[in-house]
């Protein structure tokens, strides 16, 4: 009696061994559903004016680095974080500027290989200076960055 139970029990082992190394096996398809992460980077430079962003996309998430170097004023360099929607990037943009430490929410319309950057009124709000009504942003700038290489 013993060895039959002895017997059943090896092979019930066994079975839940295979079960488990069955779920262990990856496919293909389990590889294609890895998201990937998407570089770019685009730029506008005229008069003395530059503007410079290295994106990283990955599926709807975007976060990257962002900055502004206008002439005769102070420059702002910082990192973004945020989504596309749309073709509409909204993201909150962590700058320093004169020394200082902001939080600004930024939009852009990614239309082909440009970006152009989106204006509306702003609020204030826990430190972050945000759009008070995102779907009346105006794409009109007159700066529009275009896809360059990315900058090693």
């Amino acid at each position: 009696m013993r060895k039959i139970a002895f017997v059943f029990a090896l092979l019930a082992l066994t079975v839940a061994c295979k079960k488990n190394s069955d779920k262990e096996k990856t496919t293909d398809s389990d590889i294609d559903m890895v998201p990937t992460v998407q570089e770019e980077c685009y730029e506008y430079r005229k008069d003395g004016n530059t503007i410079y962003m290295h994106l990283k996309k990955e599926a709807n998430a975007v976060t990257g680095n962002l900055d502004y170097a206008y002439s005769e004023k102070d420059s702002n360099t910082g990192t973004f974080s945020g989504t596309i929607k749309n073709d509409i990037l909204i993201a909150i943009y962590t700058f320093t500027s004169e020394g200082m430490e902001s939080k600004r929410e930024i939009a852009f319309q990614v239309k082909d290989k440009t970006l152009i950057e989106g204006y509306g009124e702003v609020e204030e709000k826990n430190g972050t200076v945000t759009f008070k009504n995102p779907d009346k942003l105006v794409f009109n700038s007159g700066m529009p960055l275009t896809k360059v290489d990315c900058k090693k």
